[in-house]
């Protein structure tokens, strides 16, 4: 049997209790073995794995190669996977393992070099991300994310996630790579494919450049609003205009804030995390 067959049997069994593709963000139980996931089983993976049992939690060891018949017995047991790159990115296994965290409604934490980050969201979404960790690994910083996770530490937050909507894709990147580190930031070039995006994720803050061709910031937000699963996001314009009458258009909109495009990413990142303190303490 192979690793597509597998797949398709869970997407016919999830078909046939009624849930279709259910999405991955919806909460998970905190049960279940912590399934590390690399291209072999080295030094620092199996160090990982006795600093986790010192938790009082089960691993078990995958590598990106494995056996059809042996995947679908290490799924069953997974409450958490754990995706070690050491190598490449081979997009095959990224694709397999975006098909069963959607399946089976599982989240993954990373760890890898900074700049794969946003190839890898490219194949897995953002929402399935538990928490991505750079390389060389914070070894006490993942322990707590781990623990956190099965004892459902209150203190402990998920990351908050982001959309930036902008038709210039240089300066979108700019903002990702800002935010990156502190948030999931998921982003878009257009406000067709943001409210296709929001039909199927959802996120704690929308960035949105108010001027942008065919559908405008004003009227991406006026949808958003006229929907129920969207209407509560709250919404930041970008602009790259200062004048009176801009401002003043803007403002009318009552979006939580605006933003003009020239902030540098200290004055960005203040403005971020005191948005998502404010909306903490409401």
């Amino acid at each position: 049997m192979s690793l597509e067959d597998i797949l398709n049997m869970a997407k016919n069994q999830n078909q046939s209790e009624g849930n279709g593709d259910q999405p991955a963000g919806n909460a998970v139980q905190p049960t279940g073995t912590v399934t590390i996931i690399s291209s072999s089983e080295g030094f620092f993976t199996k160090g990982m794995e006795s600093r986790i049992h010192e938790l009082d939690l089960k691993t078990q060891f995958a590598t990106m190669e494995e056996k059809s018949k042996d995947l679908l017995r290490i799924r069953e047991k997974t409450g958490i996977y754990v995706l070690y790159l050491q190598d490449d990115l081979e997009q095959k296994v990224l694709n397999d393992v975006h098909d069963i965290l959607n399946i089976d409604s599982k989240k993954v934490i990373i760890i890898g070099e900074s700049e794969e980050y946003n190839e890898i969201k490219k194949i897995i979404q953002p929402i399935q991300i538990h928490k991505w960790f750079d390389r060389p690994l914070d070894m006490d910083q993942f322990l707590d994310c781990i623990r956190a996770f099965y004892e459902g530490d209150g203190d402990v937050e998920e990351d908050k996630k982001i959309l930036i909507v902008d038709d210039d894709p240089t300066y979108v990147r700019l903002i990702s790579r800002w935010l990156t580190d502190d948030y999931e930031v998921s982003m878009v070039t257009s406000g067709m494919q943001a409210i296709s995006w929001l039909a199927k994720n959802t996120c704690d803050l929308i960035m949105l450049d108010y001027e942008m061709p065919v559908l405008s910031g004003a009227k991406v937000l006026e949808m958003l609003r006229s929907d129920p699963s969207t209407k509560t996001i709250p919404v930041v314009f970008l602009t790259g205009k200062n004048d009176v009458e801009t401002v003043k258009e803007v403002l009318d909109l009552k979006p939580m804030d605006y933003i003009l495009k020239t902030i540098d990413k200290a004055s960005l990142q203040g403005k971020i995390k005191k948005y998502f303190a404010n909306m903490k303490n409401d």
